[in-house]
């Protein structure tokens, strides 16, 4: 057994934990799998009211599920209970979506490996099991090695709201372990929070089989705010510390980057300075703590290395100093950087320090394509009281999460759906409409209700209707692929957007990004064809090898058909496979740098909406000094 020592205080002892090995892993497999038929035999009500009670019971042992957050993770108090209450929204969440838009013919994909990290110990651990298992799948789960006590304490409560335990498996261990478990063949799907470069690891283990198994990856990101002239220098302050120094920066969605129109930035910055020197970093049992510590000793060495390097090249720094009773743990002390520009800034540093960047007024976009260029697109904020800014910014911005006037980070379930695409994540989002159809066999995925419906572009689809008279094919498919036109006009999530039930003094929209560009690989002309009807209606260019079918009518088709004697070498993150994509291709998809390669299975249709990034966008209302929306007439 391995000590669990309390991070603020390593003579505290929290427990102890046994790590499983290969062989222990293979057993836990095969019991997840022996059990599928079990669980997928129940409804999608049974399964709910399973989530359902799992919530009460989190609820009702709230307590002594902070504890273990604030002793074996490091959260303060207040960070503790937003763990429990996110975990109970993931339930709740999940269980209306499995009984509200799961069709009750959807079949799970079977046994799913869900690896949790260690920043979000109960929440995300609690939202990728209760997910895979609303879907109807079994569950091998392997939370972080540094956080097993409060994962257990979990699956004991989910074993005792009824969910078999055979159903749902727990591995405590390593990378050895968590690698293992993907390793198995008979692993149908998983679920990854963690680091870029393990969730590519991942990739490349999956890729090698030819069975299509589901990832979803949520990584880092590099996360900037962008503030500019009008901003109100107060409320930035709180949001930047907020969203860089809470949880002693250890978010996937935390404040990396703060970027400041060089006029304001003296003001702006020696705020944020003052208001650094107030933070009480220390023991996070004390309730007048606002910074706790890091994990564990190798992230306090990386951050230290990293600090220590940066004051050799920044124009200049500021660090705090933690407080008296900070004992003997591992700390890191909140830290801020000025820069010269973001080349100084190579990877992601993931706890309390913050980067500062002045930009000028005319720079605006070229700062933009610089963050961009990062790879990243997690989430982004934006403080201006001019609307022209916020709106240029967010349609250029690469971000699955974008705050305006407030700060980047507490993504509340089902409000403000959480997850990016990039070097961020292969989506669907966390807490969001699609991420429970992910986890199934649906051939279709049902879009939520829209308050704006997506607009086709007519002028593709027009293009297309007058080039499919005179293709080679005969009658019936020609008919097929005229509906085919009048379909794309309905799915289209162009320019769509649902707004969410959130809190008031906030507007919550969730809309979709479309990629400029998709490989299509394989099919005949008349599977080619239909899914470059799903494409073009939306605004995206297809691609093709110089052999396919559709290379043939590329002059007719201009810029809605591209033909590339190596697609996978053209910087594409879609393919759309018509056929089975051969192994050695997925291989080398697999292999490539960047953001993971997303191979979309469609043997039998593309799916438009699994190629659809999703961006939700939450605003601060009350931020250009009131909430107008109160007093419009349609609310009364």
């Amino acid at each position: 057994a391995r000590r669990v020592q309390n991070t603020a205080d390593h003579s505290d002892v929290v427990g102890s934990v046994s790590f499983a090995d290969a062989a222990l892993v293979q057993e836990a497999v095969g019991a997840a799998v022996a059990a599928q038929s079990l669980w997928d035999g129940t409804s999608a009500a049974q399964r709910a009211a399973c989530l359902r009670r799992f919530a009460d019971l989190l609820e009702a042992n709230t307590a002594a599920l902070m504890m273990l957050a604030v002793r074996e993770a490091g959260k303060t108090l207040n960070n503790a209970v937003a763990e429990v209450r996110e975990a109970v929204d993931f339930c709740r969440y999940y269980a209306d979506e499995a009984e509200q838009t799961l069709p009750q013919d959807a079949k799970p994909l079977g046994t799913v490996a869900a690896i949790s990290p260690w920043n979000f110990p109960l929440a995300i651990f609690v939202g990728e099991v209760a997910a895979a298992l609303a879907a109807g799948n079994t569950v091998v789960a392997k939370p972080a090695e540094q956080t097993g006590l409060i994962a257990h304490y979990a699956v004991r409560l989910l074993h005792e709201a009824g969910v078999p335990p055979e159903a749902l498996q727990l591995v405590l261990g390593a990378g050895d372990v968590g690698a293992a478990l993907t390793q198995d063949t008979r692993i149908n799907g998983v679920i990854f929070t963690g680091s870029t470069e393990v969730a590519r690891l991942i990739n490349q283990t999956l890729a090698k089989r030819s069975d299509n198994p589901v990832l979803i990856a949520e990584t880092g990101g590099q996360n900037a705010m962008i503030a500019d002239s009008t901003a109100l220098a107060e409320q930035v302050c709180a949001d930047v510390l907020n969203s860089a120094f809470d949880s002693a920066g250890q978010r996937c969605s935390a404040l990396r980057i703060l970027c400041v129109q060089e006029e304001v930035a003296d003001r702006m910055v020696g705020m944020i300075k003052g208001a650094m020197n107030e933070l009480c970093v220390g023991n996070p049992q004390q309730l007048n703590t606002d910074t706790g510590p890091v994990i564990d000793a190798e992230a306090q060495a990386n951050l230290l290395a990293h600090i220590e390097k940066m004051k050799g090249s920044a124009r200049a720094c500021h660090q705090i100093r933690p407080s008296e009773n900070a004992g003997n743990g591992t700390f890191v002390p909140p830290t801020l950087f000025e820069l010269d520009n973001l080349d100084q800034l190579q990877r992601e540093v993931f706890g309390p320090v913050l980067h500062v960047v002045r930009y000028r007024s005319d720079g605006l976009d070229d700062l933009i394509s610089q963050i961009n260029a990062k790879g990243y697109a997690l989430t982004h904020g934006i403080h201006s009281r001019i609307d022209g800014t916020i709106e240029h910014i967010k349609s250029r911005i690469e971000a699955g999460n974008v705050y305006v006037n407030r700060n980047i980070v507490g993504a509340v379930v089902g409000v403000q759906p959480f997850g990016g695409h990039g070097l961020s994540g292969t989506g669907p989002k966390a807490g969001g409409p699609f991420y429970l159809q992910r986890l199934t066999r649906l051939p279709q995925w049902k879009v939520p209700h829209l308050s704006r419906i997506g607009q086709a572009d007519e002028t593709a689809l027009k293009r297309l209707e007058s080039l499919l008279h005179n293709l080679p094919l005969p009658q019936e498919l020609k008919v097929r692929l005229a509906a085919d036109l009048g379909t794309a006009r309905i799915l289209s999530l162009r320019g769509a957007e649902a707004v969410l039930a959130g809190p008031t003094g906030e507007r919550n929209v969730l809309s979709w990004h479309a990629p400029g560009r998709v490989w299509l690989y394989g099919g005949d002309l008349a599977q080619g064809f239909a899914a470059l009807i799903a494409l073009a209606a939306n605004g995206i260019r297809s691609v093709v090898e110089s052999g396919h079918p559709l290379a043939a009518h590329a002059e007719q088709l201009g810029g809605l058909l591209e033909v590339h004697t190596r697609p996978e070498q053209s910087g594409i993150r879609h393919v759309a496979a018509l056929s089975p994509l051969p192994a050695e291709y997925k291989q080398s998809l697999a292999a490539s740098d960047g953001a993971l390669i997303k191979v979309l299975p469609s043997e039998n249709g593309l799916d438009i909406y699994q190629v659809f990034e999703e961006v939700s966008c939450s605003t601060n209302t009350t931020a250009a000094g009131g909430n107008a929306s109160l007093m419009a007439m349609t609310d009364l």
